[in-house]
């Protein structure tokens, strides 16, 4: 299976195994000294540019300190359990991805607006909608 099917397709190997354990093999090899410096200096950074850029006054990322050390190991966690969740779902196939842009032109151009407020009656029924001054439907609250 290639790198790119390992990663995208639905049945996928890294669909199917434990990553909470995997994680766990990869965390304690990456976690063991000098594994982190294995990897190129421009890895590191790619690897940190992935994060979230560090908030105003905290330091800048150091590609030399390994962020499973850091406070970012529980969001990576976290992160890889929803990418797996994902790829299980078939959500990380090329078909997939092109029908979900697909859908969100559809819904920006108004054509399940329709559904959208037949769902909405369905629901809740013929329940009046209050404006953002507390009135209903276009009065204005006197």
């Amino acid at each position: 299976m290639s790198e790119k099917r390992l990663l995208t397709a639905e049945r996928s190997k890294l669909g199917k195994v434990d990553l909470a354990e995997w994680s766990d093999t990869i965390q304690t090899s990456l976690r063991r000294e000098g594994a982190w410096d294995t990897l190129s200096f421009e890895t590191r950074e790619k690897l940190y540019a992935l994060l979230p850029a560090p908030r105003q006054g905290e330091p800048p990322h150091d590609p030399d300190v390994n962020p499973l050390k850091t406070a970012y190991r529980p969001y990576i966690e976290e992160e890889l359990r929803i990418w797996q969740d994902d790829l299980k779902d078939g959500k990380e196939t090329k078909k997939w991805r092109e029908e979900a842009m697909l859908a969100g032109v559809e819904r920006r151009e108004g054509k399940y607006d329709e559904w959208k407020e037949n769902e909405r009656e369905r629901n809740f029924g013929g329940v009046e909608v209050e404006n953002a001054l507390g009135g209903k439907d276009g009065e204005d609250e006197a």
